[in-house]
């Protein structure tokens, strides 16, 4: 049975930790269309938001009108590329780590979790408040997800999800901080 989109919406908001088990036997092919549909939708959402910014604030900024011509594009088809780009490399990263904690299911079913997860950013993150609430929000379906995808623990789901988060977070600072000190060298005294 294949469910309708708003029926995946509702699932994915708002009743996420009842788990995921009527997606168990869902295709690949379903999950990243779904996935496709919002991407693009918060794709034109978040140029229309980055143009309007642009036109408003470009002459403050000095860029040329002819400039906006290239940038707003460029916004609309990154986003789209980095959005299935990430998508995939995200799952990739996560999937070691369920490897990791024996889990039943193979990398589509990874990235199936990873689409599902992606669900409350592509439908409010283009605004202010979304992008603050919804990489949360989206970690907790992902642990719902993997836990029925891949039949392990809810806890080792919490650890595959978690786990590759704070060793980006902990690679972050280190390099922020390796770039301030190594730029103090050559200031000088």
């Amino acid at each position: 049975m294949t469910l309708s989109f708003s029926d995946r919406i509702r699932t994915c908001l708002f009743s996420f930790d009842q788990g995921f088990g009527e997606y168990r036997n869902e295709s690949f092919k379903d999950a990243f269309v779904f996935y496709l549909t919002l991407l693009f939708a918060f794709s034109v959402l978040l140029t229309i938001v980055i143009a309007a910014g642009l036109v408003v604030f470009g002459p403050e900024l000095d860029i040329p009108g002819d400039a906006l011509l290239f940038i707003i594009p460029a916004v609309f088809v990154s986003s789209l590329v980095g959005g299935v780009i990430s998508l995939f490399i995200g799952a990739a990263i996560t999937h070691i780590f369920i490897l990791f904690f024996k889990g039943t299911g193979g990398y589509l079913e990874t990235v199936r979790a990873a689409c599902y997860s992606m669900v409350p950013t592509l439908l409010i993150g283009w605004t202010i408040i979304g992008a603050f609430v919804t990489p949360y929000w989206g970690m907790a379906i992902q642990v719902f997800a993997l836990h029925e995808f891949h039949g392990i623990s809810k806890l080792n789901a919490v650890l595959a999800t978690f786990i590759p988060v704070v060793v980006f977070v902990v690679l972050y600072y280190l390099f922020i901080i390796v770039m301030v000190f190594s730029s103090m060298i050559f200031i000088p005294v």
